[in-house]
């Protein structure tokens, strides 16, 4: 399953066991890294209590997120015909690796399609750097990242905040149907972004 998670980044990478008081220093000292080595007006929206509870996790299933970010890359290509199920590998798509070798420069939803970490903040451009476990990661804006999600929603399904709620609990399997998997991955990562814009927590995400 994909996971979705707005917290602190020390519960996060304790999550599956673990003392988060333990690692809080160390993730405060790569913020502080982070911090110096980006624009001032992106480093002063990098706060955030890493001593805070978890705001929020969802459960994408097994092919939500896949599924969820193909529907951004469709969103914005009229020309191209919705699937009838998830495919195995966006990769094995020539349309998405052309999108992806132009690091998604042209879409609306650049930051649902190219990252998998999201910092507090409104700042709209993405940057690639080691995470705190030494993985390199593409990382966004939280508040940008609520922009994107609310827009694909209106550029495809149109759900109410209700209906969108209701759409956590489709099924989301391996190869399965296109359309509930996108709408289960919208509805699970509206949810959990939501919370941390309330408290100014980021995000991270566990692919499948």
């Amino acid at each position: 399953m994909a996971l979705a998670f707005a917290g602190p980044l020390s519960r996060w990478y304790t999550r599956a066991g673990g003392d988060a008081a333990r690692v809080r220093d160390g993730i405060v000292a790569w913020r502080d890294d982070l911090r110096a080595a980006v624009a001032p007006k992106v480093a002063a929206d990098l706060h955030w209590d890493e001593a805070a509870p978890v705001a929020a996790t969802a459960d994408l299933g097994d092919s939500g997120w896949l599924a969820l970010r193909l529907l951004a890359l469709l969103a914005d290509r009229s020309d191209l015909d919705w699937p009838d199920t998830v495919p195995p590998l966006l990769e094995l798509l020539p349309e998405w690796r052309a999108a992806a070798e132009a690091k998604f420069a042209t879409s609306r939803y650049g930051q649902v399609l190219a990252c998998e970490m999201w910092l507090p903040g409104d700042f709209p451009v993405t940057f690639r750097v080691p995470a705190p476990d030494g993985a390199n990661v593409e990382i966004g804006a939280v508040g940008v990242l609520a922009d994107q999600l609310r827009w694909l929603n209106q550029r495809t399904f149109q759900a109410p905040a209700d209906e969108l709620v209701a759409w956590a609990a489709l099924p989301a399997p391996p190869g399965g149907a296109f359309v509930p998997a996108a709408q289960r991955g919208l509805a699970a990562l509206t949810r959990v972004v939501t919370a941390a814009v309330a408290t100014g927590l980021p995000v991270a995400l566990q692919p499948a």
